[in-house]
């Protein structure tokens, strides 16, 4: 059986008294699974991966996270311990593309020969160059960017990588060339992504399994061929462009 990295149970969240953002949300992901989470805007999808983070409070149910519960994590070495990247990279513009990529193993205490040695790693992998590496963001395309960000978020090893709609301000063809290689990714280094989208085919593309959400609920969360196959509801089915 599957081990669970992430569960949630019952869980909900509200900004202001009486204005529920998440209603009764129970969800398992799998370890080495690639979630993909869509819906309409203000559906609740960026605060669930807000909960997972810890960096915003629920009101009520249990979330745990690599076994533990969220209440006795130290947040920020929760945080530390999961990798999070988010729309154009979310580099420090002050800081270089190799300080970027190192920047979470330097606040950690890594000595500086292991940096260097992950940060060269990483950027084989992302193909950057040595020029490319002592650019700051702003030389870099909105491609490049991106990819220093997912670097940044695999620096430390972690087992959970968060995603808030990381090619939403991509052009088309740019964002297609890195859909396919974070699926890559994904199959050769098996680590648990959770990413939100808005982009119908991103969503079933990448995810192995695809959450649907709709005002602050979970409508379907299946395979994109059972999703396909049997819309949950008529909402689903409207939503995922059936007639």
């Amino acid at each position: 059986m599957a081990e669970t990295i992430i569960d949630l149970q019952n869980v909900t969240k509200s900004y202001e008294p009486g204005t529920l953002v998440l209603r009764d949300v129970s969800l398992a992901i799998t370890k080495g699974a690639f979630v993909t989470i869509i819906g309409p805007s203000g559906c609740g999808k960026t605060t669930l991966l807000r909960l997972i983070n810890g960096m915003t409070n629920f009101d009520s149910g249990q979330i745990k996270v690599m076994g533990k519960d969220l209440i006795d994590w130290d947040k920020i070495q929760l945080r530390r311990s999961i990798g999070y990247a988010i729309q154009q990279g979310g580099l420090f513009p002050h800081l270089t593309i190799e300080q970027n990529i190192g920047f979470v193993l330097s606040i950690s205490g890594s000595d500086s020969a292991a940096i260097e040695n992950r940060v060269n790693s990483l950027a084989e992998l992302m193909g950057f160059n040595e020029q490319q590496l002592q650019s700051f963001p702003s030389a870099l395309s909105g491609g490049q960017q991106q990819r220093a960000g997912v670097a940044r978020a695999l620096a430390a090893n972690p087992e959970i990588i968060l995603m808030d709609e990381p090619f939403g301000a991509l052009d088309n063809i740019t964002r297609r060339k890195l859909q396919s290689e974070l699926k890559e990714m994904h199959q050769s280094l098996g680590i648990t992504f959770v990413m939100v989208t808005h982009d119908l085919h991103e969503a079933f593309k990448l995810g192995n399994s695809v959450v649907i959400m709709n005002e602050g609920k979970i409508e379907q969360f299946n395979t994109p061929e059972m999703i396909l196959e049997k819309p949950s509801n008529e909402w689903v089915e409207n939503f995922i462009g059936f007639s």
